[in-house]
């Protein structure tokens, strides 16, 4: 099933210099961009973004640290692309986040773990609403996409 998700290269991927790399490995695995935005964070995004965490005792950093610097927003679409996507993202502990997945390869603590990535198909229709206009979503069909559906595509 074609899904669409939403990933936040985050401020500490961005100072990296990270953004490109990480983008390039959901390309690579097949996943297709229909938007992209390169933002700087206001309190009241931010607030939104993480509004399920409100009350916790780390929300105040969550929000401190998404507004500190510019992000990548992404969103991507492929078949299966919110389970994908968080298995190639991997363990939100670095140190638990296997080696081959994003994490596990470049990030090195939790409170800079590079991505955050949508959890489920609520969750990502939810954050795309939040980080993307509907005109800034683009449907586009590739040649690749006529070959996974089947000769009847072709």
């Amino acid at each position: 099933m074609t899904e669409r998700t939403l990933v936040l290269v985050k401020p500490d991927g961005v100072q990296r210099q990270l953004a490109g790399r990480i983008i390039a490995r959901f390309e690579e695995r097949g996943l297709k961009i229909v938007g992209l935005k390169f933002v700087k964070v206001d309190r009241a995004l931010a607030e939104r973004h993480y509004a399920v965490h409100k009350g916790k005792p780390f929300f105040d950093g969550l929000v401190a640290f998404i507004t500190s610097s510019p992000l990548v927003a992404i969103a991507f679409e492929g078949p299966n692309a919110i389970g994908m996507v968080r298995t190639m993202v991997g363990a939100t502990k670095p140190a638990d986040a296997v080696p081959g997945t994003i994490r596990g390869d470049l990030a090195v603590e939790m409170g800079q773990n590079l991505i955050h990535a949508s959890d489920g198909p609520e969750t990502a229709a939810t954050e795309l609403a939040i980080w993307f206009r509907p005109e800034e979503l683009v449907s586009y069909e590739r040649e690749i996409d006529r070959w996974v559906r089947g000769p009847e595509a072709r």
